[in-house]
């Protein structure tokens, strides 16, 4: 699939913020703000808790409301953790991790959302196993592409901090590189092994959305944009250049929906991106 655009202008993009399903934002808020769409994530390490009957009748009624409120929802997360991990050795737990996640597919589908936000591996991967884990992450990503696709959803592998599969460059290359289909989550706060403006260079085409927060340089951090070493008007300048089309999803600690929007303007502001 060829994602090539042209240079776009960030004033185009739709602004996000990721929530909890489970613990939705208020909602008015959200939308008096101005902020386009949400990604609704679970935060759930268990197998089993998007699948209890409560549990699917809660956000079945939180997607309704969201809905009524007028706010898209771009993608959802699928849940990450040793239960989701789909590059685990063992190949029947690897079987019902895949199970599990396609379910969720079918309930982006169930709710007309586009687009899963997916994790290649949890963590600690140790050295003596990494090139074992990455096959078999990327024989998930396999098989897992054309059951998303017939769901109408997209798969967004994101990149990752620490021993994570898919934390650099060359990595998410390897990952989606099994299946054109397969989109990338730019998460600029999770990216060490290279800057996010050099990874965006490298995946561009392929980024299909975006996690935004700020670090500290040593470890991911999820601080506003600004509260960190990131370069923001390097970032947005990769993104334009590489023809980015949005959503600026913003994936931080305890957000409020109205200093999203004030923190957006002010990076907005600083620089031409190329144009």
């Amino acid at each position: 699939m060829n994602r090539k655009k042209e240079t776009t202008d960030p004033q185009d993009w739709q602004i996000g913020l990721s929530m909890s399903v489970l613990t939705p934002l208020d909602l008015m808020e959200i939308r008096t703000a101005g902020i386009a769409c949400v990604e609704l994530t679970w935060q759930a390490k268990h197998a089993d808790l998007p699948d209890q009957p409560e549990t699917r009748a809660h956000c079945n009624r939180v997607v309704d409301e969201i809905r009524e409120a007028g706010i898209e929802i771009v993608s959802i997360h699928i849940p990450y953790g040793h239960a989701w991990d789909i590059s685990v050795m063992d190949e029947q737990e690897r079987e019902h991790v895949r199970e599990r996640i396609a379910d969720l597919f079918g309930m982006a589908r169930d709710w007309g959302v586009r687009r899963a936000i997916l994790h290649p591996s949890y963590e600690p991967i140790a050295p003596e196993e990494r090139r074992s884990r990455l096959e078999y992450a990327r024989d998930s990503l396999r098989r897992l592409a054309p059951i998303a696709l017939a769901c109408g959803v997209e798969i967004a592998v994101e990149c990752l901090p620490r021993t994570c599969l898919g934390n650099s460059a060359d990595e998410i290359e390897e990952l989606i590189g099994v299946d054109p289909s397969l989109g990338v989550c730019c998460d600029v706060n999770h990216l060490f092994k290279e800057s996010p403006e050099e990874f965006i260079r490298r995946l561009g085409p392929r980024i299909v959305t975006t996690h935004i927060s700020d670090n500290d340089g040593l470890d991911e951090k999820h601080w506003m944009p600004g509260e960190g070493i990131l370069n923001w008007k390097g970032i947005l300048e990769a993104l334009s250049q590489s023809g980015y089309q949005g959503p600026f999803l913003y994936e931080v600690r305890q957000p409020i929906p109205e200093a999203i929007m004030d923190n957006w303007r002010a990076i907005r502001l600083t620089g031409s991106y190329g144009r």
